[in-house]
């Protein structure tokens, strides 16, 4: 009765643990890529700092600065005014503004487009954008600055720093009047969202910020006391690896969702060129992570099938294991069966070095998940072959349960 109860104790603790890791698996995704690309400033300049050289960044920028510039230069009426002093015929001043007034705009906006395909440029949305991740940083904790702000409920970034380098531009490359353009602040700002639910962000982030890093290991921690916690290790491992693959595939949709509705959001405006490319650029570690995480979930799944108690599982262990015992009977005596007694520790072992090698890749990706796989795979096939003792020829598998994989007498020992 007793040794019921433990097992209960445990069944339960495992069940809530793995709740608990499945919950947070999610969050722990999202902050993680959080900190790593928005916190870090360093790795949110190399995330969004090439999209200054996106000709779909490029063109959405230039199309909103020449039209904000021309608008305020209001070429035609300085062509009427230049032409009016020059020529006393009304209509002769009508039929030559137009054209010469398109033709500044034209110069102008080619100037523009210049600009923003320059060195220049490329300095100045670097220093934007390190203005734009210190104020959102600033903005969680409670603060702000002058670049990123809060107008009510609205995240508001002023790019006046930007426009000003465009004048000087255009008034070293000729264009005399744009030094006397006043653009009023109303223009000098653009909305980037809206946050009425920003009190509960600085919440959670007051509270989660220091461990967001380390949420991801958190969540494999836990996954991994439930499997060691649990009765039928193998079928959790296999219920781990379906809640992983099962929290990508619910990312992947809400980012698919999310991309959407941002789209749409500039879909009428100068910037719907770049909302797909700035989306894709922001968001593509997140992505990768996410296709990850779901290529690891596969994984285990296979994992926790192949260490089951299932009729098929058990027909490709054997052969597996037959076929360890058979090279184990050629190795030296003294490698026979060196880990048979420890071989569910070393396994465990090998387990906890392959969830450390992925979590602590600088990016996670699909092929360090692969690789990883592999490298475990054949350290758990080393130590499966260190384990099979071809004297007794009995094999530890699912947590303990020993199988007889071969008879004495049908190992030929050399």
């Amino acid at each position: 009765m007793s040794e019921h109860k433990r097992w209960g104790a445990r069944s339960i603790a495992s069940l809530i643990i793995f709740v608990l890791a499945a919950v947070i698996t999610i969050p722990a995704l999202v902050g993680h890529w959080g900190h790593r690309t928005v916190i870090d400033s360093t790795r949110y300049i190399e995330t969004v700092g090439p999209l200054a050289a996106s000709p779909e960044v490029q063109e959405a920028i230039a199309d909103a600065i020449s039209t904000a510039v021309i608008d305020k230069v209001d070429t035609q009426k300085q062509v009427d005014d230049l032409l009016t002093g020059l020529f006393p015929d009304r209509p002769v001043v009508q039929n030559l503004s137009a054209p010469i007034a398109a033709g500044v705009n034209s110069a102008i906006a080619a100037l523009v487009d210049r600009f923003v395909a320059s060195d220049a440029f490329q300095k100045v949305w670097i220093q934007l954008n390190t203005a734009l991740q210190k104020g959102v940083v600033l903005i969680l904790d409670g603060e702000q600055n002058d670049t990123l702000y809060l107008d009510g409920d609205k995240v508001t970034l002023d790019i006046s720093s930007l426009l000003g380098d465009v004048q000087t531009f255009l008034v070293d490359q000729g264009i005399s009047a744009a030094a006397n353009i006043t653009i009023p602040d109303n223009d000098r700002t653009i909305v980037l969202a809206e946050a009425p639910a920003l009190a509960q962000l600085r919440f959670i982030y007051s509270l989660a910020s220091p461990t967001l890093i380390f949420l991801p290991l958190l969540v494999a921690v836990l996954f991994a006391l439930s499997v060691w916690l649990a009765r039928r290790r193998a079928r959790t491992a296999v219920a781990v690896g379906i809640t992983l693959t099962a929290s990508a595939i619910v990312l992947t949709q809400a980012m698919n969702a999310g991309e959407t509705a941002f789209v749409d959001q500039l879909a009428n405006t100068v910037f719907a060129p770049a909302s797909s490319v700035f989306w894709s650029t922001l968001f593509l570690y997140l992505m990768e992570g996410i296709k990850a995480i779901g290529v690891l979930g596969l994984v285990i799944i296979l994992a926790g099938w192949l260490s089951g108690r299932t009729s098929s599982a058990r027909y490709v262990t054997g052969h597996l294991n037959r076929g360890l015992a058979e090279i184990s009977g050629r190795m030296p005596e003294g490698l026979q069966g060196v880990l048979s007694g420890s071989i569910e520790k070393v396994r465990w072992v090998i387990y906890a070095f392959g969830v450390l090698m992925i979590l602590l890749t600088d990016v996670m990706s699909t092929s360090s998940v692969l690789w990883t796989s592999a490298l475990v795979a054949g350290l758990l096939t080393v130590a499966q072959l260190l384990a099979v003792d071809p004297r007794s020829a009995v094999v530890q598998i699912d947590g303990g349960e020993e199988i007889v994989i071969a008879e004495v007498t049908e190992i030929e020992v050399t």
